[in-house]
């Protein structure tokens, strides 16, 4: 995979969303409850030692981890707190769009579906909230997250693609489905909080 070379503002960042690694698809199992797939956690190790490196220059560390409570992303977590010797604390608002159960289809009409999620953020398109509802609760869950940090700290969050799009894609001037669509498993997005949720670096290349 290739590497993006280091950003020179990723200092400022106080915040990284992880996009959970690659699941196990089960038909007839709620996406929600998917555990990691294989070669997951070799793939989210990896990205440990590609955020260490990235932010290496600016001699700090993720010294704080978070997860939703999905278990992809709980998995997720776990491979990055064994990596960088951290705890992971869960909490629930931190999780993917509100689906509820769904049947496995095909990847157009899945990029179809979310293309009018974000297309009608108001409308209930799919599942159990809005695309509005998912963006203010993620944002709220992050900032409950930001405020138990200390001023140095910088925050890692085991989340899901879709939230991660509805909160940086508008404040950073990325088409939606673009940023949805370019988002690896895993991945991860350093962000500024204190800047509106600018996006200031990002751990692969390949990206809006």
């Amino acid at each position: 995979m290739n590497r993006q070379s280091h950003p020179p503002d990723l200092a400022s960042a106080d915040l990284l969303l992880v996009r959970h690694a690659r699941p196990e698809l089960r038909a007839g199992v709620r996406a929600s409850e998917w555990r990691l797939g294989a070669d997951a956690e070799e793939a989210t190790a990896a990205l440990a030692v590609e955020i260490d490196r990235l932010l290496g220059p600016s001699g700090r560390r993720v010294s704080r981890l978070w997860s939703s409570t999905e278990p992809k992303a709980v998995g997720t977590a776990a491979v990055l707190g064994s990596a960088w010797g951290l705890d992971v604390e869960q909490l629930e608002d931190l999780g993917e769009h509100r689906r509820g159960p769904l049947p496995i289809v095909g990847d157009l009409e899945w990029r179809e579906t979310i293309a009018a999620l974000f297309a009608r953020p108001d409308e209930l398109v799919l599942g159990l909230e809005t695309a509005t509802q998912a963006r203010l609760r993620f944002t709220a869950a992050l900032h409950a997250v930001l405020r138990s940090a200390g001023a140095d700290d910088l925050s890692a969050v085991a989340t899901h693609a879709t939230v991660m799009t509805l909160l940086l894609a508008a404040g950073n001037g990325i088409d939606a489905m673009t940023l949805w669509g370019s988002l690896g498993m895993p991945d991860a997005l350093f962000v500024d909080s204190r800047r509106g949720f600018r996006l200031v670096g990002r751990a692969w290349r390949g990206t809006p």
